[in-house]
């Protein structure tokens, strides 16, 4: 075996991967040169307050830590292929990275207690692929109005994701005073690995300042949930990359907006496309 070759192929393949990391940082740091910082030593608190801005319990100058991610969407086409989808396959859509798919019994929610009901239909293997890796996004959910839908998703080390790529979002119909699972739409990643050692992330006190600093926070609105997540920033090839992200919902004349703010460089990312490199 040829182990100079080896050698000279992981140095070549970390060799990219730090000039991809690099990549990343320069870009982050470009963005934040765009983005407007206050000088102003008043209080961020006092500063909503002046514009009829409100927000529940405090905003909090603690720093979590976090890490740049990798992963590999589940190819479910690939899954059916090896047997894991023998039990679902009769009642799904299949898609290569979605599955769409109506349970092969009935599942009811109880909004008194969404964890445990919840936690019954993760559970059912024969009902849908790894389960038990999702769990209840309370903040994305929505138990009003004519289709409620629950969103569970995937996490890493506490720390929930908030993507398209990782998520269970489940349709719900009502049954009474409970909540009947319809169906449900799975995508899935897999393979994650940490790119860089654990960061220091901004806290969301910071966020809500860069986004008050910058217009992105209307006079007279209200601030109604703070949640940091990781989201898909790039693609490469197989991979997806994944950063810390706070999602920030302002209610706005009863409209719903979300931002989103980079917590490993501060920078507002709301609207952002997810950049793709593909085979060559």
């Amino acid at each position: 075996m040829d182990f100079k070759r080896i050698e000279w192929i992981f140095f070549v393949a970390f060799f990219g991967l730090n000039l991809f990391l690099f990549g990343i940082y320069r870009e982050g740091m470009q963005d934040e040169s765009s983005v407007s910082y206050s000088g102003q030593t008043e209080k961020i608190e006092n500063r909503l307050k002046k514009d009829g801005i409100s927000y529940k319990g405090n905003l909090s100058e603690t720093r979590l830590e976090g890490y740049y991610l990798s992963g590999e969407q589940t190819n479910f086409k690939e899954a059916l292929q090896n047997g894991e989808l023998a039990a679902i396959k009769p009642y799904a859509n299949v898609g290569e990275y979605t599955i769409t798919s109506t349970p092969s019994k009935n599942y009811f929610i109880n909004e008194k207690n969404i964890h445990d009901t919840l936690k019954t239909f993760l559970g059912e293997k024969k009902s849908l692929l790894y389960g038990d890796e999702y769990q209840f996004l309370n903040e994305f959910s929505n138990f009003t109005g004519e289709f409620p839908e629950i969103i569970a998703v995937q996490s890493y080390k506490g720390i929930p994701f908030r993507d398209d790529t990782a998520q269970l979002s489940i349709s719900l119909e009502k049954s009474g005073d409970l909540l009947k699972v319809n169906k449900y739409t799975q995508t899935h990643i897999g393979s994650i690995d940490e790119l860089r050692d654990k960061m220091d992330l901004y806290s969301s006190r910071e966020a809500v300042e860069t986004l008050y600093v910058n217009n992105r926070i209307p006079s007279n609105s209200t601030i109604n949930f703070i949640k940091l997540a990781y989201s898909r920033i790039y693609k490469i090839r197989e991979k997806s990359v994944y950063v810390p992200v706070w999602f920030i919902g302002i209610t706005n004349n009863g409209n719903l907006q979300i931002e989103h703010v980079n917590a490993l460089s501060n920078t507002i990312i709301t609207n952002n496309t997810v950049p793709k490199v593909e085979n060559h």
